[in-house]
C-alpha cells in the first residue's frame, strides 16, 4: 500500500467503502486549540456485506474498506493542543434484546441522547446555571467531568455567563459519558434546590 501511495499522482487519495464501513482522509495543518476530538464510532452489523465485491476482485482505490471495517488515514501536522486529544476508533456490536435475542434497532439509550439533550437546551441551561455558576462548577469538578486545570481556568472567569457557557461546551466536547454524568448532577436534590427552574426544564426533556 505504501509503495502504491508514494507513486500515485498528487491530489487527495481515492477511497472505497461499502455501506457498513468508513474511510477517513482528513488533513489538519497548523491548528491550535484547547482540545481535539476526531472520534470514529460505528456499529458492526452481523452478516452484512453490501459491497457487491466478488471475492478476489477489488476496485482500484488507494484505500478499500469492506465488511464493517474502519480505515483512518488522517494526516496531522503542526497541530498544538493544550487539553484533550481523542483519536479513538471503536466498532461496537449491535445491541441485542435479551428476551428475544434480536438486534434492537429501536431508540437509543438515555446516555446516547445526553449530548443531544444538552446541546438542544444549551441556552436554557446557561440562563439557569449562571445564577450561581460557582456551585455547578464545584459539582462538575467533584464528579471529575472537568480536570483540575480546566476547573481553575473556569473558576477565574469573571463573567458568570461565560463560565457556564465554557463549562457546557466542555461537557458536550467530552462526549456521551460526561454529558450523561452532567445530566445526573442536574437531578441531584441540592442542585435542584439551588436551581429550582431545573424541575420544570428537565420534566420537558422526558
Amino acid at each position: 500500500m505504501s509503495d502504491k501511495l508514494s507513486s500515485r499522482p498528487p491530489g487527495p487519495p481515492t477511497v472505497f467503502a461499502d455501506d457498513t464501513s468508513v474511510v477517513t482522509t482528513r488533513e489538519l495543518k497548523d491548528v491550535k486549540g484547547k482540545g481535539l476530538l476526531m472520534k470514529i464510532e460505528g456499529v458492526r452489523e452481523p452478516g452484512t456485506d453490501s459491497s457487491g465485491i466478488v471475492h478476489g476482485q477489488f476496485p482500484q482505490k488507494d484505500y478499500i474498506a469492506c465488511g464493517s471495517s474502519i480505515i483512518c488515514a488522517d494526516k496531522l501536522s503542526g497541530v498544538t493542543v493544550d487539553g484533550v486529544i481523542d483519536l479513538s476508533v471503536t466498532m461496537e456490536p449491535p445491541k441485542v434484546r435479551p428476551e428475544t435475542g434480536t438486534v434492537d434497532e429501536a431508540r437509543p439509550s438515555s446516555k446516547e441522547l445526553a449530548v443531544k439533550m444538552i446541546t438542544e437546551h444549551k441556552v436554557e441551561l446557561i440562563e439557569c446555571l449562571m445564577v450561581d455558576h460557582s456551585f455547578i462548577l464545584q459539582h462538575v469538578h467533584a464528579r471529575r467531568i472537568v480536570t483540575d486545570r480546566e476547573y481553575q481556568n473556569m473558576k477565574h472567569i469573571s463573567q458568570p455567563e461565560e463560565t457556564v457557557t465554557k463549562l457546557i461546551d466542555h461537557v458536550i466536547f467530552k462526549g456521551q459519558e460526561s454529558s450523561s454524568l452532567f445530566l445526573d448532577i442536574l437531578k441531584e436534590p441540592d442542585v435542584v434546590c439551588t436551581y429550582p427552574q431545573l424541575v420544570k426544564m428537565t420534566r420537558k426533556w422526558c
